[in-house]
């Protein structure tokens, strides 16, 4: 035997049954011709081979080195489609350990290679006879094994590097890396979930015999830190989507652990990690250096007259000779050992243009004089960076170059309080609307004219084909454009709008001024002095409890609702106050007196406007609210009783009430003798006191504060 055991059946289980067992057909069939072999020992040789196929000959080449699978690769579809063991492969390998000129050029020769497989099947009959011995070793000293390798095998730190191989495959569009790792000699990793909790476990792990280590970030170079971060996130992506597999679907497929197969996700960040870098890929069998570069091709097109009635459009590169891989966020140009970076942008111009030529099979597009207007309408402007026209007739050409295209848009209001909108495009000094005219005798930007009548479809805009204008009619459109597309329009275009549009804005509503005063015993409250139609505040607060973005006036004008303070503040008075939105249209309210003190509550917490406060409703809140209560207090002259201190205070409080005719309660705890003949009559309980339990708490409140001085 003249291949390490434990390769071979590495091989027959990657390969699964049926491709087993077509392997032995096609070495029986004597299919596989070898070509070359490298060979030092069962652990140590190198092959290429050619088999035939159904048809076709297929080239493999397989790399052994101490023991394990360095390389190996086809180039069959099977081995493209999961880029693992295929029947060729197995086959090769199985015709060079039982060609019997193999073995007797390879085992035969010397008594010392038959003395060294002697001596290994000895070793291999011990390791098995204390197996259970060293099991018990490890269940109690798990670490011991790996310790004593860990001190003859000592790894510097920032030592191990990982070397990424993209597999490319063309006609699939898949790529999937492979991942090599160490320090002087690298070995292939085999599986990442497995890596992936080493890691986790902080392991010591030997891949061969010049690399073992304990899996730690500080094991790895630092120029592999970003690749490691990546391997092991997508790692473990692999790990717990095979075990969910494996444990909830009877016929899943487990995903390959020995690869990491690039989504479009993973295609972007990948490129983040291995940017500036040279990178091996293999594209369908062949390999090369690759640079991860961020930016465009330099891809030119150019135009050259045919004769006299023609023109033709070409690239300066070769159309078939390039790739395209998707991200997700970028798309990826790979061409001439170069993988390019580029923006969304490139994908809808240039490269649009490119897969024109290869979709026709041409290296050249020809066409008309008659129709290079066309060109430099439609095609032109998306790709003009990348257009060279040096080698044309270039005064002939510059005619159909248009110029630049400057829009004007004229803004007013109909008699529907709709938004109108006049559109004139202009070239140079030729103006005109695009919703009518189709001018022929200039050349046009027609790209860019869609993209800014698209603009207007998007914003809500309609064709009033009567007047050859768009028409905003929607309300929730027009409070939009207002809010904010209109902030867009006027950065991009020339924005006219007549007095009435500029007049009709979004605006907050505020109130002037608000006054207060006492008359004829009753609060007057004035707040008049608001810029909008009072008659509308019950609907414009109907929208606002409803928590609607705006309200539109009668007049066309809207007001915004959203964090809108003056609608706190007029909520509060109404719910406050315990009035209707009707009360409140008036702009004027008569109140009952005792409500002043809650109203001076809202009031103090008003920030949007003025307050007018009169004398008589300033002296009002001072009494109540500052009442000394230090000085003497006068009692009746008929009262025969003692009051303690807090009693005197509470008939002071109650006398200062009833003397602004303000409701009072006296409660059974608080010890002021309601029932008391001369007490309870001296004073007035107001049969109302009731109405307003709020105005009642901040009295309450008042009152205690009076107690605690």
């Amino acid at each position: 035997m003249i291949v390490n055991p434990n390769i071979l059946n590495e091989l027959r289980i990657s390969a699964g049954q049926a491709r087993q067992e077509k392997a032995e057909e096609y070495v029986m069939q004597k299919r596989i011709n070898i070509k070359k072999v490298i060979y030092e020992n069962s652990n140590n040789f190198e092959i290429r081979s050619k088999v035939k196929g159904h048809g076709e000959i297929y080239d493999v080449y397989m790399q052994v080195v101490q023991g394990e699978i360095e390389d190996v690769s086809c180039t069959c579809e099977d081995y493209y489609s999961h880029y693992g063991t295929c029947k060729h492969i197995l086959a090769t390998l199985l015709e060079f350990d039982s060609n019997e000129n193999y073995i007797r050029i390879f085992s035969g020769e010397t008594e010392e290679k038959q003395s060294d497989v002697a001596m290994y099947q000895k070793y291999q009959k011990q390791e098995e006879k204390y197996r259970n011995f060293k099991q018990l070793i490890h269940a109690f000293y798990p670490n011991h094994e790996e310790l004593q390798l860990e001190k003859k095998n000592k790894i510097v730190p920032h030592s191990i590097r990982l070397e990424p191989k993209l597999i490319y495959n063309s006609y699939l569009k898949t790529i999937k890396l492979e991942i090599k790792l160490g320090d002087k000699q690298l070995y292939k990793l085999k599986n990442f979930p497995e890596f992936y909790d080493r890691m986790q476990k902080k392991e010591y792990y030997s891949y061969g015999a010049k690399l073992a280590f304990t899996h730690e970030e500080q094991a790895f170079s630092l120029e592999s830190i970003p690749l490691l971060h990546y391997i092991l996130k997508y790692a473990e992506i692999i790990k717990y989507a095979n075990e969910a597999t494996n444990q909830y679907s009877y016929y899943g497929r487990s995903i390959e652990d020995g690869y990491i197969t690039i989504s479009n996700s993973g295609m972007d960040e990948l490129f983040e990690v291995l940017q500036g870098q040279e990178v091996l890929i293999q594209k369908d069998g062949k390999e090369e250096m690759v640079l991860f570069l961020k930016g465009e091709p330099e891809v030119k097109f150019e135009i050259q007259e045919e004769g006299k009635r023609e023109y033709r459009l070409y690239a300066n590169i070769d159309i078939y000779d390039y790739d395209i891989i998707e991200g997700k966020s970028h798309i990826y140009f790979y061409q001439n050992n170069i993988l390019y970076q580029c923006e969304e942008e490139f994908k809808e111009n240039t490269l649009k243009l490119l897969q024109v030529f290869r979709s026709n099979l041409t290296n050249q597009i020809v066409f008309p004089k008659e129709e290079i207007s066309q060109l430099f309408s439609l095609v032109f402007p998306k790709v003009k960076e990348k257009m060279n026209i040096e080698n044309t007739i270039e005064e002939e050409v510059k005619q159909y170059i248009p110029k630049e295209l400057y829009v004007k848009l004229y803004l007013d209001y109909n008699e529907k309080n709709y938004i109108t909108a006049d559109i004139k495009f202009v070239y140079g000094d030729r103006e005109f609307n695009p919703l009518i005219e189709e001018p022929k005798d200039i050349p046009r930007d027609i790209i860019k004219e869609d993209e800014v009548l698209e603009m207007f479809k998007k914003s809500g805009f309609m064709l009033e084909v009567e007047k050859a204008r768009l028409i905003l009619v929607k309300e929730d459109d027009i409070y939009q454009f207002l809010m904010q597309d209109i902030e867009t329009y006027m950065k991009k275009f020339e924005v006219l709008a007549t007095d009435e549009f500029k007049q009709k804005e979004i605006r907050a509503p505020k109130v002037g001024n608000i006054g207060v005063r006492i008359e004829n015993n009753l609060l007057n409250i004035d707040f008049s002095n608001i810029d909008f139609d009072l008659s509308e505040l019950k609907e414009i607060m109907e929208k606002y409890h409803l928590k609607k973005k705006y309200h539109r006036l009668k007049d066309g004008s809207f007001i915004e609702l959203e964090q809108n303070e003056t609608m706190d503040f007029l909520d509060s008075m109404a719910k406050g106050m315990d009035i209707s939105y009707k009360e409140l249209e008036k702009g004027e309210l008569k109140l009952p007196i005792y409500r002043s003190l809650y109203l001076d509550r809202i009031l103090e917490n008003n920030k949007i406007t003025n307050v007018s406060k009169d004398s008589n409703y300033q002296q009002l809140v001072h009494e109540v609210e500052e009442k000394d209560f230090t000085s003497p207090i006068v009692l009746p002259k008929n009262l025969n009783a003692t009051l303690r201190n807090y009693q005197k205070i509470g008939y002071e409080w109650l006398k200062v009430l009833d003397s602004y005719q303000f409701g009072g309660i006296l409660a059974d705890d608080m010890g002021l003798r309601k029932n008391h003949p001369i007490i309870g009559c001296n004073f007035r309980l107001c049969a109302n006191a009731n109405k307003s339990k709020a105005n009642h708490s901040s009295m309450s409140k008042l009152f205690n504060s009076k107690l605690e001085k």
